[in-house]
């Protein structure tokens, strides 16, 4: 809502003017205290309750995590295909659980699950101006293939279609549907803005 857009962006400013590092970060802590107004979900592979699962936390400990946000996230398997690729995880069957895990916590803690593609590209194609980016910033795996493009809604249900065609919709339409209805219609630049 309005009072979370003034919460964004004062966490915005102090990401760059008290927390940068490289780039900008936005501790936790800063989040907690301007968390009014916020939907806060738990992210994606490389988020605090993802990486809990896969270090195998016990349920209390990941629902200990995952209460303290407003939704749980899964991805598709091939945003996380790299787990398999440098050998962390097995194949992806250990993926589609880690995804089971965390609609499982969400169950227990009657927290929505989500899934979210992690968009970082409009189109397919787009990718490889991210591996030029990621290659300047001298990442040593800019070539990877990475698919994290905006899917259709049709891509997302095949995506999800191993959790069988109920859940799927579930996660992919609407868990998320419901979290949009949950945010007010707000100018991001009001005209009154100079």
């Amino acid at each position: 809502n309005k009072k979370g857009l003034k919460n964004l962006y004062e966490m915005i400013s102090q990401s760059y003017l008290k927390y940068f590092h490289r780039t900008p970060n936005i501790p936790k802590s800063l989040l907690i205290q301007h968390r009014e107004g916020i939907l806060v979900g738990s992210s994606c592979g490389m988020g605090e309750l993802y990486g809990s699962v896969m270090r195998g936390a016990s349920d209390a400990e990941l629902r200990r995590i995952a209460s303290f946000y407003d939704y749980l996230e899964i991805q598709p398997l091939g945003n996380n295909r790299f787990l398999i690729e440098n050998g962390a995880v097995r194949d992806e069957s250990v993926l589609e659980d880690y995804n089971r895990r965390i609609l499982q916590i969400g169950r227990d803690l009657n927290k929505p699950v989500v899934a979210a593609s992690d968009v970082h590209f409009l189109d397919p194609e787009d990718e490889q101006y991210r591996r030029i980016l990621q290659a300047a910033k001298k990442f040593s795996d800019a070539d990877r293939d990475c698919p994290i493009y905006f899917r259709t809604t049709d891509e997302m249900l095949a995506e999800f279609a191993y959790l069988g065609d109920e859940l799927a919709r579930e996660v992919v339409i609407d868990a998320p549907r419901a979290i949009a209805d949950q945010v007010d219609e707000i100018e991001l630049l009001p005209k009154e803005l100079f």
